[in-house]
């Protein structure tokens, strides 16, 4: 079908890769179902496209031993990931309220948040054979969260374990998720939920201060190891890019891999051609398109997450010009019809493009309601992320 996603950095295919890629499919077809776009309509929206790169990105061969492992890391050295959770629901939640069941607190605090939070540690558990039912469940259970946004049966739980089982009862009675195989997920979940509870229970003396308050600045120190590798992954991978990317004449292997994908997904006449390009992927969607494809028609650009207007300032582009700078703007190649450009603030690795370029349809925040470490990644697991991008979609005209 005429979409396209290019991933971004730091996406191996490790367990979840492929439930992941499932989730975006199916929110992608629902999406852009009956959009019209630069004149164009989709009929019935198919699979789309997701060229895969990652295999030719960064290796390291000490396995990142570089990270230094100071006393402040190893002060909370389990579960990384669950622990920087603590940071994200810090300020919407009190202290006391992990001291058992953390997932129940933030689902009784927003329920809607907690459900998110619950797909995405889905989405990250799953196993290869349940990957379907997984992307399954994540869709199901957004889609209930966004029209019960406070289901009676809350309030009388007291355990993550009965959340779990209640919003599993819920999605399965609506027959909007099959139950065949969906224990497996649930399971799969609860054993997260319990790393998270375990985190929770055996930090919160030392994440709590004289006052009773979150100790913001162990937080902080909590997550830099997260955050350092991913930091050094996609450093890794600009540098991997940009050495290797060729030119239109000899193209490398990564712009061979992505504009593969492009000729593959491009074949319906009549319907609108969209490509999305999270993280890097957008920076090397802008590239192609300008300088290796530019007579590769694109009726909607979309970037996500993306650094495209930081690889302008820096001129890293094949077609960047070193005379254009402020107060006067770079210009949006030809070929892009359309551009819709989101970032959340809180994700170090997004940048706004409207203040560099002379013509983006739309550059608009987008909030994650995650934390630092984890807000890059989060975009194409929400639901409402793309009840966000149809409505600017429909607002081209």
């Amino acid at each position: 079908m005429p979409i396209v996603l290019v991933h971004g950095v730091n996406n191996p295919k490790s367990p979840g890769y492929r439930a992941g890629v499932e989730l975006t499919g199916r929110f992608l077809k629902q999406c852009f179902e009956g959009a019209a776009i630069n004149g164009k309509s989709f009929g019935q929206v198919g699979e789309p496209e997701f060229p895969y790169w990652g295999d030719l990105a960064t290796k390291f061969a000490w396995n990142m031993a570089s990270l230094p492992k100071g006393s402040t890391q190893s002060l909370g050295a389990k579960e990384p990931e669950f622990r920087a959770f603590l940071a994200t629901v810090k300020d919407a939640l009190p202290a006391k309220a992990f001291g058992g069941e953390p997932l129940l607190a933030l689902a009784k605090q927003d329920f809607g948040q907690a459900v998110e939070l619950i797909a995405s540690l889905a989405i990250e558990q799953a196993s290869e054979e349940r990957e379907a039912e997984v992307a399954e469940f994540a869709a199901a259970t957004q889609a209930y969260a966004e029209d019960n946004a406070a289901p009676p049966w809350l309030q009388n739980l007291t355990t993550d374990d009965q959340l779990l089982g209640n919003l599993s009862l819920a999605v399965t009675r609506e027959s909007v998720v099959q139950a065949q195989g969906l224990d497996d997920v649930i399971n799969a979940v609860k054993t997260a939920a319990t790393k998270l509870r375990g985190a929770a229970t055996d930090l919160i003396g030392e994440a709590v201060d004289h006052a009773g308050d979150f100790a913001s600045t162990k937080l902080v120190g909590w997550t830099r190891a997260p955050l350092n590798e991913n930091l050094g992954r996609f450093f890794g991978d600009v540098f991997i890019y940009l050495d290797t990317r060729g030119n239109r004449e000899a193209p490398g292997a990564i712009p061979n891999a992505v504009l593969a994908g492009y000729d593959k997904a491009n074949t319906l006449a009549g319907e609108p051609f969209v490509v999305i390009g999270h993280s890097l992927g957008g920076v090397i969607s802008f590239d192609l398109l300008s300088h290796y494809r530019p007579d590769l028609e694109v009726d909607l650009f979309v970037s996500v997450g993306s650094q495209v207007a930081h690889f302008e300032e820096m001129k890293l582009y094949h077609t960047s010009d070193e005379s254009i700078g402020a107060p006067a703007k770079a210009s949006t190649p030809a070929n892009i019809k359309h551009w819709i450009n989101l970032y959340d603030e809180v994700d170090i690795f997004s940048y706004s493009c409207a203040e560099i370029f002379d013509r983006v349809d739309v550059d608009e925040h987008y909030d994650t309601k995650t934390y630092v470490v984890k807000a890059h990644s989060e975009y194409f697991k929400q639901a409402r992320f793309y009840k966000r991008l149809r409505e600017y979609v429909d607002q081209l005209g």
